[in-house]
């Protein structure tokens, strides 16, 4: 059973008005999850300092504590060129928009992050509240920054893998998987087929029919209702992906517990659902394609708080009833888990 956790962020009396911190996703969600030894439960989060003044500020160090009734579970503070590293690494994987790399300071209206924070507790070591401080200069005058996070249990999504057949898990919610440089789409998966020749595709590979995935039935993961649809973007040529539609043709299920699955990339025309149809696990929304922001044919999948990704954070995704067979000499059944990276799974 996955228990997480949701951060919903408030923010403290602040010592100073030109700096703000944001804890992103504004939803943030902790997954529990097997440890070697005992039950374990992990969180993620981004943390950004935003410099909202009109002059510019040396940040000197950013601390976060994950504290309870009794004191502090577990704290990070980082400074000098541990947090340069941070910062640049942030930039460096597209989680938040360039600054200047190898520096601390910030100029009006700038912001760094500190981004794919991953920690690891035994079950039931997360406590209430999260503190986030950040100490800087302005003007050469010491001031700081503190909120505070608190936490809340709610359950997350478990539903059966969205299509039949084996695929190959091409991404999933590893910390560099670049799906996390958007917030809906923290916790993505990424599906394709693989032929008997090791690659997703025969010949030579320039047309999406030579893909082995293209064209297969996408099936919906649980039982619930279709909010959204689109389905009349052009299948792009293989390597010539449209950025101009990320998602490309996608249908959007209202799977309850404010649980939306987002089914992208499906081939033009194929979607055979509509806004208001009720669907059962395991009922076809459409085919795989090579539609918005795609370079080859495949299935992209995720679960968010909301319908609009614009407006939604992405929500980690258990899958039931499902046969792993990349490590082993015969497919190994699971009958709950995360995915990871490099398997080759079916129902």
């Amino acid at each position: 059973m996955r228990v997480l956790l949701l951060f919903f962020l408030l923010v403290s009396p602040a010592f100073a008005q030109d700096m703000d911190i944001a804890v992103r996703p504004d939803a943030i969600y902790v997954e529990s999850m097997a440890g070697n030894i005992v039950p374990m439960e992990r969180v993620f989060f981004h943390i950004v300092a935003h410099n909202t003044s009109q002059n510019p500020v040396q940040i000197e160090w950013l601390r976060f504590d994950v504290t309870n009734s009794t004191g502090i579970l577990f704290s990070g503070q980082y400074s000098g060129q541990a947090l340069m590293a941070l910062f640049d690494s942030a930039i460096d994987r597209k989680r938040i928009e360039p600054t200047a790399k190898s520096s601390l300071d910030l100029k009006p209206d700038e912001r760094k992050a500190v981004s794919d924070v991953f920690l690891d507790f035994p079950k039931g070591f997360i406590g209430e509240s999260m503190l986030v401080e950040v100490s800087y200069k302005s003007g050469g005058k010491p001031m700081s920054r503190k909120i505070s996070t608190p936490l809340k249990h709610i359950a997350g999504l478990s539903g059966r893998l969205p299509f039949d057949g084996v695929w190959y898990v091409a991404a999933e919610h590893g910390y560099l998987d670049p799906h996390k440089r958007f917030l809906a789409e923290a916790y993505a998966y990424d599906f394709i087929q693989i032929g008997a020749n090791g690659k997703s595709f025969q010949r030579d590979g320039s047309r999406n029919t030579d893909y082995y995935g293209f064209g297969k039935k996408v099936l919906a993961a649980k039982a619930g209702t279709v909010v959204a649809v689109r389905t009349d973007i052009t299948d792009n040529d293989p390597g010539d992906p449209n950025i101009n539609t990320p998602g490309g043709n996608v249908v959007v299920v209202d799977h309850g517990n404010n649980q939306f699955g987002y089914y992208a990339h499906l081939k033009a025309k194929s979607v055979s659902v509509k806004v208001g149809a009720k669907l059962k696990a395991g009922d076809p929304v459409g085919e795989v394609g090579n539609s918005g922001d795609s370079a080859e044919p495949h299935l992209h999948f995720h679960v968010m708080t909301a319908a609009d990704p614009s407006q939604a954070d992405g929500i980690p995704v258990v899958f039931e009833n499902w046969k792993a067979q990349a490590y082993g000499r015969l497919p190994v059944e699971r009958q709950q888990g995360i995915i990871p990276k490099g398997e080759f799974v079916q129902p």
